[in-house]
């Protein structure tokens, strides 16, 4: 044996050492060895590791099989056995001959068939082989069977057989064989025999296979064919009777007297067929049974066994009680064939009940387990279990685990150890065994790595020295298929802890492992010191783990003075550092394990570190007198005893604010990562490491231990109403007073509704410095917290803060909002106080009503041709331009009559978007229109105004002037002369009223009246147009002008203007009278009259009367007048 010690370094703290022993077991030819191991808790130790490998041949067969070896203490092999091993033995062969015996063959080739049958026989007469034999032709006939042959009466039957001489119905012929011969146990057929078939025919069938299907149910039967033809056969259709390979199982001579040219060769063929691997193509019991795939001990001298390969691969388990002895199979024959049970195998006791439990990671593809109890001395199938993901190879690791040691097993851990979850590969789980002999469910573990965790699972006796067993699970292919091994604590609830304590990697040892962890042992003490060690099988090596004494070390924090003193506490003296307090920490040291070693005399050295005020950002004390940032202190120290204490004293500066909070000082501790490796004491990881102790501040109080603060809160509002405007604030003074002790953690809570929502406080004015810091909880909306001078709030302090709120316009406020301020103290005993107010709420609103003259008439005439009644449209909008709903009413107010005898009817008030009605007649009076103006006041029912919404409102009626005819005649003379107008102004009003004590009206532009837009107007001009009466001007102006013609025409007369006188005689005179009498004619002031009363045609001469005018005599007359004168 090869022994070789090596000390490696392990990866995280644990109780194990590595000390690697590899030993040489036998020749190459073995491989394997440590695949599986068991190990014995006798005195002094033992254990068993086998290999599956054992191969071996029979007749050109190869078997595998399993060897194992006993090991000592020492390493050292005391024995070997071989479990389930299949010695070579050749099967049992029926062979059957189907000989011609149709019309084609003479009767000497008939009895040459005859004797190349009897050579055949006569030459195999001791081998493993039983004859029978048929002749066929048209019908077929057995000539003798197996129990004639193992009888003697073979030959004899065959001499005796009469030549048929008929047809060749060869698919016939062979389904009766099959019927009779091999399905027919009376003839001497064995169930698990290799049967073979030899054909000897000189023609094709004569009848097809499509009505008995001969060939396949052949095939089916695993029937070696071997076919001869002689003289002239259809090769092909020869080749379609025998079996794979046709090749070398077809023949063909030209006759009869060829049969003993083959007989050698056809002799060897069917020897060989005895140990032939196509012999063993039936069923497989423990030729490939690798028994010893897994193993494990229930007592000293039975070991149980799987062998995967049993039952073609079905697998079972074998029992077997020391060397020698014979072995008990444990199966389930309702497993289907490739289930590899055996594949693992644990054992378990609950309440005196022996149960084997095995795993077949194959079965129905997703893995299963199997729980066997014994009854009647027969091992029976309890439970079943199957895995959860297809291929996981769930079942192929099984550990029982008695995790207090009474005797019970409480748990079973199932490893599937291809289970794919990236980054994960393989899963163990953890079921409970109940009283009820049944396993339920508990957890699954899994490590961040790739490497077939869960290969291998082992109990290991208790490491830690909690008392509980703890477990070791193996992932073998690990880190490149080095391997690795994880330590999981043992825990009385669930098994095992989630999380593995020590993590052992073959890539840190210095020899070259392969499959490390492959699988594992952890019950024996080899090395005989009181502690449990492990053995890990590798590829061609057996690891063995040490195990270390385990120390559990507390530490306690202890500190004098009782109290740090504040009277030395001064912000504004000049800054120095003095100690404030000394404190002692101390470590108690105690085995947990049971070594035979005295463990505390070699002593640990511990890492500790000492921190002070671990949770705030700037530490007020520290360890330094000359460095205040020096607020954690780290030191090494060697511990050999049970007690070990240590002191270092505490600074503070002489100006600290937070005096009511304690001094937090928190220790941490480690083992040194110097003592981690080699075989010295490791620590506990379930020791505590960590300890905390508070250092109290001194306290000043009137009534000696206890400070009573005496809170007062005062409450103003800075406006007389909450206005809800968008994107406002609301402001208000809060007062906090303390007229008694210090105030400790003193803060001030503002209680209001969710409406409010708070944005800052800022700090009007206090008797001395005062800082404050304000939050809220979010799932808190209506209060805000403050501190207040944390941690003290100074006796005879006031402080007054102002806080600013932002008003939400969604919230539905009431009409008042009640807001409380509460001041608190955690001084025990004090008196709180609180105040709350209250303020009425207004909304703040942005109405407007408005006239639309250009949708609107706002111009109407009425004439004496068109005085039917005329429709007058007045177009309103009543618009919401703020944030909020208001309820409001509008009222419309119009004249119905007017003067000069206007009127309005058939009116009527229509809202285009249906939102209110409005027909409510009510009396009003405004200044535009009082009752005697015949006055209408509609109101339209109150509506909901929702925010940016517009509302349209139409008043629309009938207007005229009533007898505008009468009022015509009626005029006065000069009126019907030059015409007349009358105009009415026409003003209809509207007005919004809401809730004034509710809403507030904000104007648009800050210059504004805000109830401007609460109401206006249109004004209608209507107009009567009477024009001049054509005919009286007509008629007056005719009669004038006729009158004025006579007193002219007389006037003209009494002067002579028209005396006849003689043309000739009388010219000068004539001329002197005529211009006499137009002097006489024109006005005394000499002025002309511009306008003569003379028509058109007396001024076409020049202004002066033609002679058609003034009536001269005829034409002839004037002519010779004027004749004469020239």
């Amino acid at each position: 044996m090869l022994v070789n010690k090596v000390k490696e370094k392990m990866s995280r703290q644990g109780p194990l050492s590595l000390l690697t022993w590899m030993a040489a077991m036998g020749p190459d030819t073995i491989k394997y060895i440590g695949l599986s191991m068991a190990g014995q808790s006798t005195s002094p130790p033992t254990f068993t590791a086998c290999s599956p490998g054992l191969a071996h041949e029979c007749y050109g067969n190869s078997y595998l099989n399993s060897i194992c070896y006993q090991f000592n203490s020492q390493l050292q092999i005391t024995s070997n056995f071989t479990p389930a091993f299949q010695e070579c033995t050749k099967k049992i062969v029926d062979l059957v001959f189907l000989f011609d015996g149709s019309g084609s063959m003479t009767k000497n080739e008939f009895n040459e068939n005859k004797g190349f049958i009897n050579t055949i026989m006569t030459t195999l007469k001791n081998s493993s082989i039983k004859f029978a034999a048929v002749q066929f032709s048209k019908i077929a006939r057995t000539v003798f069977n197996f129990n004639d042959y193992q009888e003697g009466r073979a030959l004899t039957n065959l001499w005796k057989e009469e030549h048929m001489a008929d047809l060749t119905n060869t698919h016939q012929a062979i389904d009766f064989l099959l019927k009779n011969i091999y399905e027919n146990q009376a003839a001497g057929a064995t169930a698990d025999a290799t049967k073979v078939l030899v054909v000897i025919t000189d023609g094709d069938p004569s009848d097809t296979d499509k009505r008995f299907n001969s060939i396949k149910r052949s095939d089916d039967k695993n029937i070696i064919r071997f076919v001869i033809g002689v003289k002239n056969v259809n090769l092909t259709k020869l080749k379609t009777l025998a079996s794979e390979p046709k090749e070398n199982n077809t023949f063909l001579i030209q006759d009869y007297n060829g049969l003993k040219g083959i007989l050698d060769n056809f002799q060897k063929k069917i020897f060989n067929i005895e140990g032939s691997k196509t012999a063993l193509a039936g069923n497989l019991t423990k030729e490939m049974s690798q028994s010893g795939f897994s193993a494990v001990y229930v007592n000293k001298d039975t070991l149980v066994l799987g062998s995967v390969g049993s039952n073609n691969w079905r697998g079972s388990l074998f029992e077997t009680e020391g060397l020698g002895s014979e072995e008990r199979e444990i199966q389930d024959s309702t497993l289907d064939k490739d289930s590899y049970m055996g594949y693992s195998v644990a054992v378990g006791k609950k309440n005196e009940n022996l149960l084997y439990f095995t795993g077949a990671p194959r079965s129905e593809h997703m893995g299963r387990i199997l729980l066997f109890n014994k009854v009647n001395n027969n091992w029976t199938v309890a439970q079943k279990l199957s895995g959860e993901q297809m291929g996981s190879y769930f079942g192929a690791e099984l550990c029982s685990v008695d995790i207090d040691s009474d005797g019970n097993t409480d748990f079973l851990l199932v490893g599937a150890p291809m289970f794919h979850q990236p980054p994960r590969e393989g899963r163990i789980y953890v079921y409970t065994l109940t009283d009820k002999l049944e396993l339920r469910m508990e957890m699954n573990v899994s490590v961040l790595a790739r490497g077939r965790f869960g290969s291998s699972i082992s109990s290991l006796t208790d490491l830690n020295g909690d008392g509980l067993k703890d477990v070791a699970v193996g992932a073998p292919l690990e880190d490149d298929h080095r391997g690795a091994v994880y330590i999981y604590l043992g825990e009385k609830l669930k098994g095992i802890r989630p999380e593995f304590s020590q993590h052992i990697s073959a890539a840190r040892m210095r020899s070259k492992l392969q499959f490390f962890g492959q699988t594992i042992d952890g019950k024996m003490d080899l090395g005989e010191d009181g502690l449990t060690d492990i053995v890990v099988g590798a590829r061609g090596a057996v690891v063995v783990l040490r195990s270390r004494p385990v120390l559990s070390l507390s530490a306690h924090l202890h500190f004098h003075p009782s109290e740090i003193s504040t009277d030395n506490f001064d912000c504004l003296a000049k800054e120095i550092i003095s100690p404030v307090v000394t404190l002692t920490a101390c470590f108690n040291m105690a085995e947990a394990t049971k070594s035979k070693a005295e463990a505390l005399s070699a002593g640990m050295n511990v890492s500790y570190s000492l921190d002070v005020d671990p949770v705030r950002q700037r530490s007020r004390a520290f360890y330094s007198d000359t460095n205040k940032g020096a607020r954690s202190l780290l030191s090494t120290v060697e511990l050999r005893k049970k007690r070990t204490c240590f002191n270092h004293s505490v600074y503070m500066t002489q100006c600290v604010i937070d005096t009511l909070s304690p001094i937090i000082i928190q220790l941490n501790f480690s083992q040194s990562e110097s003592q981690q490796e080699g075989r010295t004491a490791i620590l506990n990881t379930d020791s505590p490491t960590k300890a905390v102790v508070e250092v109290p501040f001194e306290k000043n109080c009137k009534e000696n231990e206890t400070c009573l603060a005496e809170l007062e809160v005062d409450l103003n509002f800075i406006t007389s109403t909450l206005l809800v405007v968008d994107q406002s604030y609301f402001n208000v003074t809060i007062r906090l007073s303390n007229h008694g002790d210090d105030s400790y953690n003193t803060s001030l809570t503002l209680l209001y509704p969710p409406g409010l929502s708070f944005s800052m406080m800022h700090l009007l004015k206090s008797t001395r410095r005062t800082v404050f810091s304000c939050g809220g909880l979010e799932d808190e909306i209506d209060r805000t917290t403050c501190s207040v001078s944390l941690p003290v709030y100074r006796s005879k302090t006031t402080a007054v803060f102002t806080s600013k709120f932002h008003i939400l316009n969604a919230y539905d406020w009431n009409d008042t909002m009640e807001m409380t301020v509460i001041g608190l103290s955690d001084n025990g005993n004090s008196t709180s106080s609180s105040l709350t107010r209250t303020i009425p709420v207004q909304y703040a609103v942005d109405l407007v009503a408005k006239a639309l003259p250009q949708d609107s008439t706002t111009y109407i005439n009425f004439t004496l041709e068109d005085t039917s009644p005329k429709r007058l449209v007045n177009v309103y909008e009543v618009q919401n331009l703020g944030f909020t709903p208001v309820p409001i009413t509008v009222t419309f107010t119009f004249p119905t009559k007017l003067e000069h005898r206007f009127e309005m009817k058939d009116y009527e008030i229509s809202v285009l978007q249906n939102y209110t009605q409005c027909g409510k007649v009510i009396n009003s009076t405004t200044e535009y229109c009082s009752p005697e103006k015949y006055c209408k006041s509609i109101e339209c029912d109150s509506f909901l105004l929702e925010k940016f919404l517009t509302v349209t409102f139409v008043l629309s009626g009938n207007v005229s002037f009533k007898d505008l005819d009468q009022h015509a005649k009626s005029l006065s003379l000069p009126k019907k002369f030059t015409g007349d107008r009358e105009t009415v102004n026409f003003i209809s009003f509207v007005k919004l009223s809401y809730d004034k004590k509710r809403y507030v009206q904000t104007a648009s532009d800050p210059g504004d009246n805000s109830t401007s837009f609460h109401q206006t107007q249109i004004d209608v001009q209507a107009e009567i147009i009477i024009p001049p009466n054509t005919a009286l001007i007509i008629g007056t102006g005719v009669g004038v002008g006729l009158f004025l013609l006579i007193i002219i025409t007389m006037a003209m007369y009494m002067l002579g203007c028209f005396k006849r006188k003689r043309p000739v005689d009388n010219a000068q005179e004539d001329v002197k009278e005529g211009e006499q009498c137009d002097q006489e004619l024109q006005p005394e002031s000499g002025a002309v009259e511009s306008n003569p009363l003379l028509d058109d045609s007396q001024t076409k001469n020049n202004g002066f009367p033609t002679s058609e005018a003034v009536g001269e005599g005829p034409k002839e007359e004037q002519d010779v007048s004027e004749s004469e004168a020239g």
